[in-house]
């Protein structure tokens, strides 16, 4: 499992915007196995408390996580420290045996076995080390104190807006949103009014359906879904479909897309038509992971699509003609294990992103417009490894257009468990030189800061030159609007 995805729709408890691994576009797992290790069953999401996910004969399944230190033991006071062994009173240093006291040592005084060395007092297992004070498993050490498990997330303070996340220098939180329940990844319309929409999903076997947010900040989940994201073939009942954890639009199209498991991932992109549904339509895309919107062209990042097929790269799919045409237009490089994040910047800065097998971390490369305006125009691809880089300095799991520049949400897999632990969401300012030729890379600027994990990101989209960002805690999901400070722009 190589990249991570988030809210891919079933809403915020069953995937995250880009947040829950899927080794769509990657070599993880055979053809119909759930998962070959554990590291693969993070798909599923957070389990119960008191549980976790295991992969057994290729399935995930979840199991009871063991508690040693609750006192019931060795530490718990009942066995080899409780006192009643060795160390009880009952055996050699007993008093019953040679040293009984019947002779000259009669056994009344000190050396008798009903004193010190009797086993009634300090050394009897009655005292402190009997098992009945610190080292007896009722106190700190039991299981019922400090280290009991208390979740210090139910009395902490949270922002009404960002929670227990910490906004940084030269950015401001501006309106927020509650995020209905059921919503997966959110797309936003160009603007100068945005129209938001998601993808909803009760299960991986569907209902798919695309759905309107309403305009922000009104944000509310339409009443009647607008478009299948299933296409035709794949709706059967009982068909697995993994969404792709992208809803992208260019104002006057919506795209959405999926994978199933088999050889390659095979899936599909829909495009949703906003004026006119009745010319939405679909078109193959295996692996299919990430996408942006350039102008007159989808970006997709994946395995191939309609019927151009050449392995992991950077595909386009152009709008600006009837019918749609297809063309890959960006080459990974060879050290490129998995799919990877796309973000499009204003000043049409293209961040195109690979699972690196080299680092075995996400990687992001900024290409200048003009190389994907040449490439769309010509159908030569670009060499992504040409453009430069990133210094992300972590991993990375998501990644939005933010004005002249991109964030993305650093942060990597802790075991045992390898669930997400973000620590940051950070900006990457792209500056463009040479007619568009020509891109210098911004340094990393802080944008979020995890205090704890007891409020997440969830998902980054653009909403015009400012950042939207899905936050989740025990107040619930919700959007909240993210804008440079007005001596920073």
């Amino acid at each position: 499992m190589k990249t991570e995805r988030m809210m891919t729709g079933r809403g915020l408890q069953g995937f995250a915007w880009v947040l829950t691994t899927l080794a769509m576009a990657l070599t993880s797992t055979g053809c119909g196995d759930e998962c070959v290790d554990d590291f693969d069953c993070r798909d599923l999401g957070a389990a119960p408390a008191g549980q976790r996910y295991t992969c057994a004969e290729n399935k995930c399944e979840l199991t009871s996580i063991p508690v040693p230190d609750a006192g019931t033991e060795t530490d718990a006071g009942t066995t080899t420290d409780a006192g009643a062994t060795t160390d009880a009173g009952t055996g050699s240093d007993a008093g019953t045996t040679t040293d009984a006291g019947t002779g000259a040592d009669a056994g009344t005084t000190t050396d008798a076995g009903t004193e010190t060395d009797a086993g009634t007092t300090t050394d009897a297992g009655t005292e402190t080390d009997a098992g009945t004070e610190t080292d007896a498993g009722t106190t700190t050490d039991a299981g019922t104190e400090t280290d009991a498990g208390t979740d210090p997330c139910e009395t902490t303070t949270y922002d009404p807006k960002l929670g227990t996340l910490q906004l940084q220098s030269g950015f401001v939180a501006g309106e927020s949103a509650s995020l209905p329940a059921a919503a997966g990844p959110v797309g936003v319309t160009p603007g100068p009014t945005y129209s938001l929409y998601t993808v909803v999903s009760g299960s991986s076997t569907g209902p798919h359906a695309l759905y309107s947010l309403g305009t922000w900040p009104q944000v509310s989940l339409g009443t009647a879904q607008l478009f299948d994201v299933a296409a035709p073939a794949d709706r059967a009942a009982g068909t697995k479909l993994f969404l792709s954890p992208f809803v992208e639009t260019d104002g006057q199209r919506v795209l959405t897309g999926y994978t199933k498991s088999g050889a390659g991932f095979p899936g599909s992109v829909g495009v949703y038509d906003v004026s006119a549904p009745a010319n939405s339509t679909y078109v193959s895309a295996p692996s299919n992971f990430s996408a942006g919107v350039v102008p007159g062209a989808f970006l997709i990042n994946g395995g191939g699509l309609d019927t151009v097929s050449a392995g992991l790269a950077v595909y386009a799919l152009k709008t600006d003609s009837s019918p749609f045409t297809a063309l890959k237009v960006g080459t990974l490089p060879p050290e490129t294990g998995g799919s990877g994040f796309t973000a499009v910047a204003t000043n049409g800065v293209a961040m195109l992103g690979y699972f690196s097998d080299d680092t075995f971390l996400n990687e992001g490369r900024a290409v200048a417009p003009a190389a994907i305006t040449e490439a769309l125009r010509s159908g030569t691809p670009f060499v992504v490894a040409d453009a430069p880089a990133l210094d992300v300095g972590s991993n990375f799991v998501a990644a939005s257009g933010h004005g002249e520049g991109v964030s993305v949400l650093r942060g990597d897999y802790v075991p045992p468990d390898y669930n997400f632990a973000g620590t940051d969401v950070s900006r990457f300012a792209f500056t463009v030189t040479d007619e568009g030729a020509t891109v210098t890379v911004g340094a990393r600027q802080p944008v979020l800061v995890y205090a704890d994990q007891c409020t997440r990101v969830t998902g980054m989209t653009a909403i015009g030159v400012d950042l939207l960002v899905g936050v989740d805690d025990k107040n619930g999901p919700r959007l909240v609007r993210i804008q440079q400070a007005p001596q920073f722009r």
